[in-house]
């Protein structure tokens, strides 16, 4: 009876915040620095939904990767940097703007797209950090 009193009271709890989120997986060696990608697609929701306020922003998700090398004797750091936001932040004509950020070079992505939709970030976000970033190469044409 104790299980199935634990059960009940298991589907009776609210939904926690983290279980919100819209899953994705993460390659090897990146790491999240913060994720708040709900799993909610804009177009789907009303017009007066505190969502817009607090779910759609422009710090949304960022996930990092660091390269170190050697170079004639030199230790080179390169940083690759997938960023997400909403823009205009908070606003119910806005988009998902996604993009990928060598060095802190905020002025020239190396790549970005723009979207409402919350599943094709995700399934973006996943495709650059398998394939398209996964290796990455470090050249004097790239940096």
């Amino acid at each position: 009876m104790r299980e199935l009193n634990s059960e009940m009271s298991q589907e009776a709890a609210p939904t926690k915040w983290w279980q919100q989120l819209k899953p994705f997986r993460l390659a090897p060696n990146w790491k999240i620095m913060w994720n708040h990608l709900a799993d909610i697609e804009p177009d789907d929701i009303d017009q007066e939904n505190n969502a817009w306020l607090c779910t759609f922003v422009e710090d949304i998700t960022y996930i990092v990767r660091e390269y170190t090398y050697k170079e004639n004797k030199k230790t080179i750091k390169h940083t690759l940097a997938v960023d997400l936001g909403w823009y205009p932040e908070g606003d119910k004509d806005g988009e998902y703007c996604l993009v990928a950020i060598l060095d802190n070079n905020w002025d020239c992505p190396i790549l970005e797209k723009r979207t409402r939709s919350t599943q094709e970030i995700a399934d973006t976000i996943e495709l650059w950090l398998f394939e398209t970033l996964s290796d990455w190469k470090f050249s004097k044409d790239n940096v």
